[in-house]
């Protein structure tokens, strides 16, 4: 071997050598492109966040978590998260942080979506009686992403509430007591007197009687109401009976009283017996109108309504028998005109009809004037009544009286 090709080996040995870890050295230069170039090239997608957050139940829950930036370089950013739907009537949910690239030429993250507001319905109540306010709902505001630019959507507000029901108003009620009435002149149930005594209040008047056999007085014996009424018997002339002025204007009114036969009832020969009369005059006995008891010359016997001193007297026979222990309601209407007066009984609510002279009549009429007093107190007109007679809740008044 020459000298040149024994150079030659060495030479290129030495070179080849050298040039070995030259490219020893540059390997990973060259894998490091490599993988650059195909990062560049690639389609893939790195990994994206795109859970989204639910919407709370009442209160508002947070957004979904952004997506998690690609580790290969060149990759894009993650998606950003979706916020959450509201509830109904809750918070709006918080959108969802925006993704963040980690690697050098990635592209920014996409901006979070705002939650959506949610929209409560107030319901309004219904209540009897009174009326209800409907409740209103509150829009929900919801927050954009962090980072992002996506702009909130305000909720929409609640609706209000029908207002309830007014209630129905009660209906009134009905009288509570005896001297419960309307166009009240007169009305005493007798409590309020002490037992024994008489009312002398106006516009009862005080007796000018000098008989000591009569009884007139109040007391408990019976009553209809309470625990009083008064109570008269054996009552020999007008000044002895207790009388009320009732004034000298009225034309129309009624009168009633509540009426007890103690121990027994008058018969078929009792004349008459009265338990309360209306008269121009407090102590003089005609004329008068007469509410009572009519026997041996009433045909049919029994209650009786007699008008006396209008020239002849007008007896109106009902026919009516009473009982004895026994409440009855008379309700007297009296029409006066100028000359003559005209009236009709009632007895427990039942309009009476009447025999006047052997004539069928609706009304008893007589030409009496001028009846302004009202007499309490049992009266026989042919020989004494010995038994007790009670009248409680006596009223006078302009307008329809009940037996309440």
């Amino acid at each position: 071997m020459g000298a040149h090709a024994v150079w030659g080996e060495r030479h290129g040995a030495v070179l080849s050598g050298q040039v070995m870890r030259s490219l020893h050295f540059l390997t990973p230069c060259f894998a490091a492109l490599t993988a650059l170039l195909a990062g560049a090239c690639s389609t893939g997608s790195p990994n994206a966040g795109d859970d989204a957050g639910s919407g709370g139940s009442g209160a508002s829950m947070q957004g979904g978590s952004g997506g998690s930036a690609g580790t290969t370089l060149g990759g894009s950013a993650g998606k950003s998260g979706t916020g959450g739907a509201n509830s109904t009537g809750g918070a709006s949910a918080a959108g969802g942080a925006s993704g963040t690239a980690s690697t050098q030429g990635g592209s920014s993250g996409n901006t979070a979506a705002g939650g959506t507001g949610g929209t409560a319905a107030g319901t309004g109540g219904t209540v009897a009686g009174t009326t209800s306010s409907g409740g209103t709902g509150t829009g929900g505001m919801s927050t954009g992403g962090d980072g992002g630019a996506g702009m909130p959507t305000a909720g929409g507000g609640g609706t209000s509430g029908d207002a309830g029901m007014a209630g129905t108003s009660g209906a009134g009620g009905a009288p509570t007591g005896p001297c419960d009435i309307g166009g009240k002149i007169l009305c005493d149930d007798f409590e309020s007197t002490a037992s024994g005594m008489l009312p002398s209040a106006a516009p009862w008047a005080a007796r000018n009687c000098f008989d000591t056999t009569n009884t007139l007085k109040v007391d408990g014996g019976a009553h209809h109401s309470g625990s009083q009424a008064l109570v008269g018997m054996n009552i020999p002339y007008a000044d002895c009976q207790l009388s009320a002025d009732l004034g000298a204007s009225l034309t129309e009114y009624w009168v009633r009283a509540w009426v007890y036969f103690g121990e027994m009832a008058p018969v078929s020969s009792t004349h008459e017996v009265t338990v309360f009369e209306l008269v121009p005059k407090a102590n003089t006995d005609d004329p008068s109108i007469r509410i009572g008891y009519r026997g041996d010359t009433c045909m049919p016997i029994g209650v009786e309504l007699n008008i006396t001193g209008g020239g002849q007297e007008e007896t109106g026979c009902t026919g009516q028998i009473p009982v004895a222990n026994t409440w009855y309601c008379y309700v007297l209407h009296v029409k006066q005109m100028a000359s003559s007066v005209t009236t009709d009984l009632s007895i427990d609510s039942a309009d009476q009809s009447y025999t006047n002279h052997g004539q069928a009549q609706m009304e008893i009429t007589s030409q009496v004037a001028g009846v302004r007093y009202l007499r309490l107190g049992p009266r026989s007109y042919s020989g004494n009544w010995t038994t007790p007679i009670y009248v409680d809740d006596v009223a006078v008044a302009t307008q329809q009286l009940g037996c309440q």
